[in-house]
């Protein structure tokens, strides 16, 4: 997608600028609504009725109920809400199963997780990056407390077989937490068909503002809060709640539902990207033959030291990355493709291509031509 000031924006699964309209959302409200929801007179009961409009706003994206709702400041804190509240909250069940590619704010727990006497286990994942369902059938039993499995990869953009994963947690009784930051706003998500028990979502990633994110949580379902002291998100999450973000990513909700039909000209215009990358410089698409985000791209290019290329791009107007964000920086293997099976010679030469929803055919062309132009290639 082309920015104001010209520059072509690749790396939409980093995060998304803030929608125009959105961002008169917030500016208003902010202005506007300065009262303490939890407040009984006019100017607190003016926040409170916005709040709850936009909680409905966020249940009609996600498909919950809006009391199912609870905002949080951030993705992260909302998997640790989830997790912790799941492995503490299931006397005899101490087994935590996580996907081998959770992201790093769900595997960053392992620890935190063990220091409340919970058992962390890992279940791998095949060579295009999909679970292996067969794997975590047999990890299944009645000493799992919760199951953990992102709705897509931040990085390759592979979607999990999350109403599979969900029927197996069913059967056993298990907590199923779903991380579908990546998905929201892209993809439908699954609340009603695969049944998580926890879903996350959040703002940013879908033409929202940052510092602020969901929690669902299904009714029925434990939650411990982290932060005690109020009565705020009927008791889950204390601390006042933060009204002008909660509007804005209402807003954001309304419109990634209505824009999801404009995804699968952007997936069109993905793939055509791919197909020129692979005959123009002999790129390897990692989870082609999954199904994926329809917008995202992790490729390697051979021989090609992908974080120089990244700086000369970044000078040509291009903005890529070499993989996601929330990993911490460096030239090693990424761990999903480590897990993938993926040889350790691809490390160095990998970028991720995030394309957004206002990306068009001549975006891609431009990237095109800056990328024949930083590696040196004739035209």
């Amino acid at each position: 997608m082309r920015l104001p000031d010209g520059r072509i924006y690749l790396d939409c699964n980093a995060t998304t600028p803030l929608d125009p309209v959105v961002g008169q959302v917030l500016s208003r409200t902010q202005a506007s609504l300065f009262g303490n929801p939890s407040s009984p007179y006019t100017e607190g009961r003016a926040a409170r009725e916005a709040l709850e409009a936009a909680r409905g706003d966020v249940a009609s994206l996600v498909g919950c109920r809006p009391d199912e709702v609870v905002f949080t400041s951030s993705g992260t804190e909302a998997n640790h809400l989830a997790l912790r509240s799941a492995a503490r909250s299931r006397p005899g069940r101490r087994r935590v199963i996580l996907s081998a590619v959770e992201h790093p704010s769900v595997l960053g727990q392992w620890d935190a997780l063990e220091a409340l006497g919970a058992v962390v286990e890992e279940v791998p994942v095949d060579g295009r990056g999909v679970l292996d369902l067969e794997s975590l059938e047999g990890s299944m039993g009645a000493d799992v407390a919760c199951v953990s499995v992102m709705q897509a990869h931040n990085e390759t953009g592979v979607l999990q077989p999350l109403d599979s994963v969900g029927a197996l947690c069913r059967r056993w009784g298990a907590l199923f937490h779903t991380d579908a930051v990546q998905a929201a706003g892209k993809v439908p998500l699954r609340w009603a068909q695969a049944l998580p028990d926890y879903l996350v979502v959040a703002a940013h990633k879908f033409y929202g503002p940052k510092g602020i994110a969901v929690l669902a949580v299904r009714s029925g379902a434990p939650v411990e809060p982290m932060l005690a002291g109020g009565g705020q998100e009927r008791g889950r999450r204390a601390s006042t709640e933060a009204v002008p973000l909660a509007a804005a990513m209402g807003t954001a909700c309304r419109l990634a539902s209505e824009g999801l039909a404009r995804w699968p000209a952007v997936e069109r215009l993905r793939d055509s990207l791919e197909e020129r990358l692979r005959s123009a410089h002999g790129a390897r698409v990692f989870g082609e033959d999954a199904p994926r985000l329809p917008n995202t791209s992790l490729v390697s290019l051979p021989g090609v030291d992908a974080s120089a290329l990244v700086r000369a791009l970044d000078e040509k107007g291009v903005a890529v990355a070499t993989g996601s964000a929330c990993h911490s920086g460096g030239s090693g293997l990424p761990r999903v493709l480590a897990r993938m099976g993926i040889p350790e010679r691809c490390a160095g030469t990998v970028l991720r291509i995030s394309l957004g929803r206002g990306t068009t055919a001549g975006d891609s062309a431009a990237f095109a031509a800056a990328l024949r132009a930083a590696l040196g290639v004739g035209s």
